[in-house]
């Protein structure tokens, strides 16, 4: 299939390279004046910025329903606004940038998630190879998007064809983000659905976890738990490799102390026994909508768990009664423990 620059009228074989071509009509963002005017907070946001969003909202329009051609303008032009909006303010009030990437975010998900259950993980992966950040060593400003419908289709395909029908590029989409981004980015959070791919036969989850172990706390253990909804086995084989692991060296800073690293990893188990908590799912795509889902921790990789706390020393001052929610060693500093407090 071919892809057409709507501004200039050039062909392409890939959409990759539809993307990264250097248009000589293309100049929106670098011409249009941002309105100095103060946005009114009530308006839309084409309205509150019109000169940085242009078409952008009509663009979208066409694209949430999974039109597939016009979600290649609309994605491509949302990553074109989003570069050229300003962000945050020094005093961090909320900028166009933040205003432009909530707006779009979900509809343009929406689309995407749209197209890849009506065409299948084509229509992903193609997005997945086009923007894909080791390929320009930089996290694509519409990541957040493409990993978003990403999740929806990973979890999806785990529950109702198995790991191995998930294509490998696309795990390796997701596990890629946390080496680009912040772990306050929104395309961080996203992420997290990786896990569902605990156990591919192409591309190991567990390596990846280890890779990313001694640098990438949080989003280890989060994508670390998410793994133990999706297949308890492999899961606690990844989790053992972890907390066993004598290289695992160093301390995680708690918000009034300090925890070894391999303890750290225990909280990705803490509260597999609540009830109230479930898997990560993609934001803006409820799980119970589509599926009759259900958990119970098995009794033999509970009781695995137990063995490892411990083997490992973990629970040498906890009272005998302990329990997996025990094994939770806090949030990780004073801004963790402000947001635990703003979702509560």
């Amino acid at each position: 299939m071919s892809h057409e620059c709507e501004e200039c009228g050039e062909s392409f074989d890939t959409l990759s390279r539809l993307r990264l071509h250097e248009c000589s009509s293309d100049s929106i963002g670098d011409e249009a004046p941002v309105s100095e005017e103060s946005p009114d907070e009530d308006l839309p946001v084409e309205e509150d910025h019109p000169d940085l969003v242009g078409d952008l909202p009509d663009l979208v329009d066409d694209a949430q329903e999974g039109n597939v051609p016009a979600l290649y303008r609309a994605i491509a032009e949302y990553e074109t606004v989003l570069t050229d909006a300003p962000s945050n303010d020094a005093s961090g009030t909320t900028g166009p940038y933040d205003d432009i990437r909530w707006a779009y975010y979900e509809p343009l998900a929406d689309g995407l998630d749209a197209a890849a259950q009506a065409d299948g993980w084509a229509v992903l992966t193609e997005f997945v190879d086009a923007y894909d950040p080791r390929e320009q060593n930089e996290l694509p400003e519409v990541t957040h998007v493409i990993g978003n419908a990403v999740g929806r289709s990973l979890v999806r395909t785990r529950l109702t064809e198995g790991v191995e029908a998930i294509p490998a590029n696309a795990l390796a989409f997701l596990g890629a983000i946390p080496e680009y981004v912040d772990e306050h980015a929104v395309a961080y959070e996203e992420s997290y659905t990786y896990g569902w791919g605990i156990g591919h036969p192409e591309h190991s989850v567990a390596d990846r976890l280890r890779a990313l172990a001694d640098t990438e706390h949080k989003w280890v253990s989060i994508t670390l738990k998410t793994a133990f909804y999706a297949d308890q086995e492999a899961a606690i084989d990844a989790f053992e490799r972890l907390v066993t692991d004598e290289n695992l060296t160093g301390t995680i800073q708690r918000i009034s102390f300090e925890v070894d690293v391999p303890r750290y990893y225990f909280g990705a188990v803490a509260d597999l026994e609540r009830e109230f908590l479930g898997p990560h799912v993609p934001p803006y795509w409820e799980l119970e909508d589509e599926f009759d889902y259900s958990f119970e921790l098995d009794a033999e990789v509970k009781q695995r768990i137990r063995e490892l706390a411990q083997e490992t020393g973990v629970v040498e001052d906890f009272p005998a009664d302990w329990t997996l929610q025990d094994l939770d060693p806090g949030p990780l500093s004073d801004i963790d423990e402000e947001l635990l407090s703003r979702d509560e």
